[in-house]
């Protein structure tokens, strides 16, 4: 059906030339008159007509100018003017502004339905070399198939409800959705580690060819559509009956064959049988939990919400979960604080164990056990004063992290890798507190060269153990408290040779020694000569 435009500002004319001619039964849509040449200009603009015929002599606008102001925005548009005259004039003004025909007054209706045709087989030829272009073709294509992943989206997500409106747009994309039981599967599917840098190409090459092969071992079992759902895939299954025992098993091939073929992981989560497809937003949303129980059962699998929700297992109740967490908090916080990583990994293990019994229970437990989790971590840091680390004062982003993981093992490395991240932050405070107190020890040793300074009251000024002193005053200066006491002694000995009279006893009382042959004994192993001998070369 081609539209065309009628313009004349005789009213008569119009409906004359509207109401005289079997348009309809050629193939013609009177789509709209126009009384004058503006008129005609915002109808064009709405309708976009494939025809005009119009009067040349108007009031505002002659037939001559409209036509060529039609010809400067939408040259498609063929226009056959119309004129009281038989001038020759207007007839070459006419074939110069690219009128497509021009006839005279009277109107012959024949002979204007026989250039409406002409025009007509002209438009009609234009658009079928369009329609053969394989490239328009191709695009075509996959137009309709954005148009069938939308509706399918929307009919899954629930915002198409009505029945007429289902079935009407089914009909208009050639969807047969007149059956008994229906179905939704969802697929995902991920790359290994070596096809992680393949472009947007490749990755719409995998999509697609899971797509293809989905649909191939299907489709001889029942009616099935395969499309885009986000960066998943989803497939609505429709039958008479459907087995879902038989589909499961073909779900799993195609999981097969996917992983031998492509190296990609898997996993499919099938959707409870519905009786209408007004109701298929249900097996949709059967089919989302399903994958969530990705979490317990890991992914590669396929997995179906029926044969979930009817497995019965041993239950752990959250208020004995949170027990746990409580009775091993302190074991933890020890196990962290002596840097025990196998007593960790057994009370972790301890831990994730219960996390897995309570999800693969009642996955909607997740969000819940991932909350006691990331407050349980947080805890541990401001216990163990962990000032940075990451996540320290960060609870929030801890438990969204925690809960966009998509499997427990997944959770279990991140707990591990955020424990091991608490030992090294403790580890560097403790090494850094270390420092401070070595520094805080040389500087007391360092003020008392009588020798009042000793490893225990130096201890007790920087209220820690003696041997803990000891300990890390060797690691931080590679040598012992008692080394660097004696040799602060020796220096400060060495310095009143040089610069007083005092005799040698004195000296020795000085800087704590009694026994002035222990002094000399002491001065000679650290400088090679005596006191004596060191004063008279000086």
């Amino acid at each position: 059906m081609i539209d065309i435009l009628i313009v004349d500002d005789e009213k008569r004319i119009r409906d004359g030339i509207s109401n005289n001619i079997q348009w309809e039964a050629n193939g013609i849509n009177v789509c709209g008159t126009a009384s004058s040449g503006m008129e005609a200009l915002d109808m064009i603009d709405s309708m976009m007509p494939g025809i005009v015929i119009t009067d040349i002599s108007m009031s505002d606008m002659d037939g001559l100018e409209l036509l060529e102001l039609i010809n400067q925005t939408y040259p498609a548009i063929k226009v056959i003017l119309i004129s009281g005259y038989k001038d020759f004039e207007y007839a070459q003004k006419a074939i110069s502004l690219n009128a497509y025909s021009y006839l005279t007054k009277p109107i012959d209706s024949d002979k204007l339905l026989e250039k409406v045709m002409e025009a007509k087989a002209d438009i009609e030829k234009r658009i079928s070399e369009v329609k053969i272009n394989d490239a328009i073709r191709k695009r075509l294509r996959e137009n309709i198939l954005v148009v069938k992943d939308s509706f399918f989206s929307n009919l899954l997500e629930g915002r198409i409800r009505n029945k007429k409106e289902i079935e009407d747009t089914a009909e208009y994309l050639e969807i047969n959705f007149d059956f008994q039981q229906f179905l939704v599967a969802v697929i995902s599917y991920e790359a290994g580690h070596s096809l992680k840098n393949f472009n947007l190409y490749d990755i719409s090459f995998f999509k697609a060819a899971i797509m293809s092969k989905t649909e191939e071992l299907i489709k001889d079992m029942y009616t099935c559509y395969v499309f885009n759902l986000g960066a998943t895939i989803g497939v609505i299954i429709c039958a008479e009956k459907i087995e879902k025992p038989l589909l499961d098993v073909r779900f799993d091939q195609i999981r097969a064959w996917i992983n031998n073929n492509m190296g990609l992981s898997v996993t499919v989560g099938v959707g409870s049988i519905c009786g209408s497809i007004e109701r298929i937003t249900l097996s949709h949303r059967s089919a989302e939990e399903a994958m969530q129980y990705r979490v317990v059962l890991g992914r590669n699998v396929v997995i179906d919400y029926d044969v979930i929700r009817t497995t019965t297992k041993e239950k752990i109740a959250m208020d004995d979960f949170d027990l746990i967490l409580k009775v091993n908090e302190d074991k933890f916080i020890n196990a962290i604080r002596n840097n025990g990583n196998l007593q960790i990994k057994e009370l972790l293990d301890e831990v994730m164990d219960s996390v897995n019994q309570i999800v693969r229970n009642d996955i909607h437990q997740k969000g819940r056990v991932v909350f006691l989790l990331a407050y349980y971590l947080t805890k541990m840091l401001f216990t163990l004063e962990i000032h940075n680390h990451k996540y320290y004062g960060n609870e929030n982003d801890l438990y969204a992290a925690m809960n966009d993981m998509n499997g427990i093992e997944d959770i279990r490395t991140f707990m591990w890798e955020f424990i091991q991240g608490a030992v090294e932050e403790l580890e560097k405070a403790k090494q850094n507190n270390n420092s401070f107190l070595v520094s805080q020890a040389i500087k007391l040793i360092d003020s008392n060269p009588d020798g009042s300074a000793t490893l225990v009251s130096v201890a007790e000024r920087l209220q820690i153990h003696p041997n803990y002193l000891s300990k890390i005053f060797k690691q931080e200066t590679n040598e012992s408290f008692s080394e660097h006491l004696i040799k602060n002694k020796m220096n400060m000995a060495k310095r009143m040779l040089r610069t007083t009279n005092k005799k040698v006893y004195e000296i020795a009382g000085e800087v704590g020694y009694r026994d002035v042959a222990h002094f000399t004994k002491v001065f000679k192993k650290n400088f090679g000569i005596s006191p004596s001998e060191y004063r008279n070369i000086m």
